[in-house]
């Protein structure tokens, strides 16, 4: 039995479980949730399957809710997928999100976060 623990702690760490690039971003967003409540936030660590939100919100995961760009009128909906001391972390719900996304970034220059880095 200890050496099956042992064994554990030598194992190497687990692969990045993520399948699309990270980009760094910064941009100002309002939160929609629950109809028509706004929540002013940062959004970051910007990939065509999700995003970080800044501040954490008070959102559990699980709840949809829409992104909203004002300055480019970008509207994503996104579903929380966890809550942590760094931010709000969410996927997008639909396929066109990835391709917005992506139009986003390239407009503001973006580069790929590399593995390893914070985020």
């Amino acid at each position: 039995m200890m050496e099956r623990v042992k064994s554990l702690f030598r194992a190497p760490r687990l692969a990045n479980r993520r399948r699309h690039p990270r980009y760094p971003v910064s941009a100002s967003v309002e939160i929609l949730h629950a109809g028509a409540v706004r929540r002013d936030a940062e959004i970051t660590d910007v990939s065509a399957g999700g995003a970080l939100l800044i501040p954490t919100q008070d959102i559990e995961p699980g709840q949809d809710i829409e992104i909203f760009h004002p300055s480019s009128t970008m509207r994503v909906t996104a579903q929380v997928i966890a809550n942590d001391s760094v931010g709000t972390r969410v996927c997008f719900l639909s396929e066109g999100a990835g391709t917005i996304v992506a139009v986003w970034l390239r407009g503001l220059h973006a580069r790929p976060v590399a593995d390893g880095q914070p985020g």
